[in-house]
């Protein structure tokens, strides 16, 4: 099997590199000498000092002198972009001029930027709701394999979080959650089609843009699948006659940004002998015989010892490159590119290769006709079983991890097996190939009516395939000869997915003062999936690993499948009159499988007016005011995240052994409910945007108010009903924030120039209502303590008891408690503490209070520094390895745990209490601040001259070197407190030297 792994990984190289094999000639055939280009930028009052300029789509910049004087090396293909705080950008071909002289415009907003909105694109001027872009050129010089990690702190209210694992898509919150049971991840549009995929299937350098739409007047376009938000990802395309190769490629190493403190061996004896000595068992402290186990004790004297983490751990490595071929001819718009990458995690077999490949053409058959296609195709293959780091964290320094063979034993201390099963053997005797792979295909037409002026018409069909392959085996384990533990499993899954859509656009002005664009759409959409596993128990012979499943002794097989289908309709106006008042009127209109008979459908509306006021005479002459545009919109959204079939009554299938016979049987396992419907977010949204003193400041405000209702909710029921629970709608929850995005040019010279981009968003999420029912009568409406929901609280909150300090010596003890143990606080003051009465909320998990980012770009000469620094405030979490008895862990027993000290009448601390204590007594947890604040990332970056480009005909040549996650202030003990997973994951600190290069 490890042979095959090689081939197979020799095979998916040679592919990779046959590829750019092929792609580098037929680019290479196009290179064009460069030239000397220059010139004076001025304006209307003469030279300007200080304008960029540069060859659009490459890496050679300059800026101009005092005297308003540049000089710059470019291709006769190439356009130059002159840009300068306070102008409009300008850009201009450079054929085979040498002297390109220009004069810019003073500009009253540097909004004029293009950004894409739903079904289309528009100037962020004319934008009339919550639109945020990514700036994707701030994180080219960053060694990031998911896109998804450009939006890490960087836009205000949204929240980025992952496990740090290879190859996992993370968790991406847009404004807090706003459902109880359905899912709260936004919609992703991949070039203007539903993506079902994992954004990780993305390549990161395919990207152009990325929008993200927060408020209803923005996202209602997508109506019934937008409450989450929506990400709008658009891949590049060719911009240049000239075709330019570009080459991105880094190579970095990693390792472990922090561990949990385990116990180290000279703590770990400490425990074994305090314990002992509270439960009075004898023990001699000069004779470790006689409080370790005879494994634990062997080792001990032959000065054999292990750091458990160190034991699973490998070195981290990342790995990428990729390659694209672009231009764009009279006919033909055309974007190619191929790239792998390869990601070693932390803990060892956790490893992620990615092979990804994009076509993206586009041609121009007519004057009035244009088809194309975005294609794409990825493979991630995640195969390997990974070392377990939860197992690892609780054994002993002083355990057996290998035999003299060199096989992992199967327990580091066989004197109790109920502790100390050794991480490393399931990897040892286990295989896995994992692959996911994803086809996504959108093909369309566009037809730009040759009789009617501004009328277009475009036909969007998708078909996406994705598919898993699955499968396990585990061998016999030599060493219990007497034990089958053999097995193997199969599981295939796929997904077909199509989309049709049909898009009219209408663009016309009556007058000078009236501009009108319509945009109307109808479409269909399918998601079918179907998944089959066969699996199998001891096996006679495990030779063929899961390629024989048929001998096994205990044979299982099942499958499934489901269908949803859709169906929408939607009509968009935007309106303006004299270019500074606008308004955007917007309605969609969908139907869904997922939802009862009686809700198929449901309309989303929405309305948004923005007024341009600096553009009004009592403004147009500030001497600071350069843009202030003032936004509101309202309207709905909806949300269908849940399975389908939920709203039917449905049964399942077991068997029942009766002696020697056996027979099937079907039984009802969910009850009908007939008026499901949608989730449905009513957001209204209020905005500043502003720009002042010749633009050196610029940002946006926004204050937003969300509510949501009809939740869907999987509601328990009486047992008697013959059902657990029933898909319903109740309950309202309510998002309210506010979001700040400032940026500034804080010093800019010929040479040098700082830049800062400052996000911060506070947001509030609370619970309104729920059932309905009052059934103490005290006036208020009842939580639901069961699920954690209380009425006025966020959804995620933690309900416990106050810890007070630990009871020392002399202190008054409850019956049954010693000093040492924990305290809490008799909240009603009846004297006693008891769940009924003295638990109360003490903090608020899921998203923070408040989450910011700041990010600094300083450029002097050829040479770009960006540090970025991201935070969040005001949450906890569970951090129940504090806790000396964890999962049933006895200290006693020959185990390891987080070294967080403990009390002892020698040091009475009042934080931890003695290893005698058991949080079972309450029930309680102990938790920690997941505050904290981090260096995210921080990179420097070389551009080459332009006299050096020139002289070896190239577009762009830069080296990079980069850092992430340098160095984290918190009080949280675990590794990681922007993602706390159950088996404390490491965050991984890299650096990493990247390569670009063009053409």
């Amino acid at each position: 099997m490890m042979m095959s792994k090689f081939l197979l990984l020799l095979r998916s190289q040679q592919v990779f590199c046959l590829c750019l094999a092929l792609t580098l000639p037929i680019a290479a055939t196009f290179a064009q000498g460069q030239q000397t280009v220059s010139g004076v930028v001025s304006d209307s009052d003469g030279p300007l000092e200080g304008v960029s300029v540069e060859v659009k789509q490459g890496v050679a910049r300059t800026v101009t002198d005092a005297t308003g004087q540049y000089r710059i090396q470019a291709n006769s293909g190439d356009t130059l972009v002159f840009r300068n705080v306070g102008y409009t950008t300008q850009e201009v071909a450079v054929g085979q001029n040498e002297t390109i002289n220009v004069l810019l415009m003073a500009s009253t907003s540097s909004l004029d930027e293009v950004v894409v909105v739903g079904y289309g694109t528009q100037s962020r001027r004319n934008v009339t709701g919550s639109v945020s872009k990514v700036d994707m050129a701030e994180t080219e010089n960053l060694p990031n394999t998911n896109v998804t990690q450009a939006l890490r702190g960087r836009v205000a209210g949204v929240q980025f979080t992952d496990n740090g694992r290879p190859g996992q898509n993370g968790t991406i919150l847009v404004r807090g959650p706003r459902s109880l049971s359905a899912g709260n991840n936004p919609l992703i549009i991949l070039d203007g089609i539903f993506f079902n995929g994992s954004m990780i299937d993305i390549n990161p350098n395919d990207i152009e843009s990325m929008e993200i739409l927060k408020d209803a007047s923005a996202a209602a376009i997508y109506g019934s699948r937008a409450a989450n938000g929506v990400i709008l990802i658009t891949s590049k395309r060719g911009k240049t006659e000239k075709p330019n190769i570009n080459l991105n490629t880094f190579y970095g190493l990693s390792d472990w940004a922090a561990r949990m403190q385990l116990l180290t061996p000279e703590r770990y004896l400490e425990k074994s002998m305090e314990i002992r000595r509270l439960r009075g068992v004898p023990f001699d402290p000069d004779n470790v015989a006689t409080y370790l186990t005879l494994t634990e004790a062997e080792n001990y004297r032959n000065g054999r010892i292990v750091d458990p983490y160190d034991m699973i751990a490998q070195q981290g490595r990342i790995f990428s490159t990729d390659v694209s071929l672009a231009g764009n001819t009279n006919h033909t718009n055309y974007y190619l590119s191929a790239s792998m990458s390869r990601e070693n995690g932390l803990v060892h077999d956790d490893n992620l290769r990615r092979m990804a490949f994009r076509v993206n053409l586009e041609n121009k058959i007519t004057d009035w006709l244009t088809i194309g296609t975005n294609t794409m195709f990825s493979e991630n293959d995640q195969s390997g079983v990974p070392a377990s780091i939860s197992l690892a964290s609780r054994q002993s320094p002083y355990g057996t991890w290998y035999r003299e063979d060199g096989s992992p034993t199967q327990f580091t201390v066989p004197e109790d097996q109920g502790v100390s099963a050794n991480p490393m053997r399931n990897n040892y005797l286990s295989e896995n190939d994992n692959y996911r792979n994803n086809l996504f295909a959108n093909f369309f037409t566009l037809v730009d009516v040759p009789w009617i002026d501004g009328l277009s018409f475009r036909v969007n069909y998708s078909a996406n395939y994705r598919w898993i392959r699955d499968y396990q085996a585990t061998a016999q384990d030599i060493h219990l000869p007497e034990a089958n533990t053999t097995s193997a499993s199969k599981r295939n899954w796929k997904a077909q997915d199509w989309v049709l859509e049909n898009i009219l656009d209408y663009k016309f002005k009556l007058g000078d003062n009236h501009a009108f664009d319509v945009t109307l759409m109808y479409g269909a959409n399918r998601e079918n999936q179907e998944t089959t596993t066969a699996s199998a128990d001891q096996l006679e012979f495990d030779a063929f690993g899961w390629n024989r499943l048929n001998v096994g002794e205990l044979q299982t097989v099942s499958s499934s499948a489901q269908k949803v289908s859709g169906i929408s309709s939607m009509a968009r106006i935007n309106y303006r009159l004299k270019d500074r008042y606008l308004v955007t009127l917007t309605a969609r209109r969908d139907g869904s499988s997922v939802f009862a008979a009686n809700n198929k459908y449901a309309t989303f509306p929405s309305a948004a007016f923005a007024w341009i006021a600096s553009d009004e005479s009592f403004l147009q002459n500030s001497s600071y005011v350069d843009l202030l545009k003032l936004r509101v919109s309202y309207g709905a959204v909806g949300n269908q995240a849940i399975s389908p079939y939920q709203s039917l009554s449905l049964a399942n299938i077991t068997r029942y052994v009766y002696g020697p016979e056996s027979a099937l049987g079907i039984y009802p396992s969910n009850i009908s409910n007939e008026n499901l419907k949608w989730e449905t977010t009513y957001t209204s949204n209020l905005a500043v945007d502003f720009e002042l003193f010749n633009s050196r400041i610029g940002g946006t405000v926004e204050l937003y108010n969300m509510d949501t209702r009809d939740l869907l909710v999987e509601r328990s029921i009486p047992i008697m009903t013959g059902y657990s629970s029933i898909w319903t709608n109740l309950g309202k929850v309510n998002n309210r924030g506010i979001e700040l995005t400032l940026n500034t040019v804080n010093i800019k010279k010929e040479k040098f120039e700082w830049t800062s981009n400052f996000v911060l968003s506070r947001n509030k999420n609370k619970i309104v209502s729920l059932y309905g029912v009052d059934a103490d009568g005290d006036g208020r409406e009842d939580d639901d303590l069961g699920n954690r929901w209380f009425i006025g609280q966020p959804i995620n909150v933690y309900y416990d008891y106050v810890f007070d300090g630990i009871y020392q010596e002399g202190d008054e003890l409850p019956a049954g408690y010693e000093p040492g143990f924990a305290r809490f606080r008799d909240l009603n003051g009846d004297g006693r503490v008891e769940a009924d009465n003295d638990r109360t909320i003490i903090g608020q998990g899921g998203q923070p209070k408040f989450r910011w980012g700041i990010t600094n770009n300083f450029r002097y000469g050829n040479f770009d520094l960006s540090i970025f620094i991201n935070a969040m405030q005001g949450w906890i979490a569970t951090f129940n390895d504090l806790d000396f008895y964890s999962n049933s862990l006895d200290p006693i027993r020959p185990g390891n745990m987080f070294d967080g000290g403990w009390w002892t009448p020698e040091n009475r601390s009042n934080t931890r209490p003695s290893l005698e204590y058991r949080r079972s007594v309450l029930g309680h947890s102990w938790y920690l601040s997941r505050n904290f604040i981090r260096v995210q990332d921080v990179s420097l970056a070389y551009r080459f001259p332009s006299e050096f480009l020139s002289k070896h005909r190239l577009t762009q040549l830069g080296v990079f070197l980069s850092g992430k996650n340098l160095l984290t202030f918190t009080d949280w003990l675990g590794t990681n407190p922007e993602s706390v997973s159950t088996d404390r994951y490491p965050i991984a600190r890299s650096y990493t030297l990247g390569l670009r290069l063009g053409f």
